[in-house]
């Protein structure tokens, strides 16, 4: 079974998924804490805004309509 990857546009890297989901639930248990940068912003941010970040690209995922198999 391969590793999964999600690309960080922020910064231009891929990181394992497990350090993503790590991230995004240390950013959701500290939402005024601010942090180097977010997902799609290379600037420091809190993690409300991370977490804004988020939901607004599982929503853009939803929306695009691709299945989970071909998605990269």
């Amino acid at each position: 079974m391969s590793k999964r990857y999600v690309t960080i546009s922020a910064i231009d890297r891929q990181i394992p998924l497990g350090a993503y989901v790590q991230g995004i639930k240390l950013a959701k248990a500290n939402p005024t804490a601010t942090f180097k940068h977010g997902l799609d912003t290379w600037w420091p941010v809190a993690g409300e805004e991370i977490m804004h970040q988020f939901r607004r690209g599982m929503h853009d995922r939803i929306n695009q309509g691709i299945s989970y198999m071909e998605r990269r």
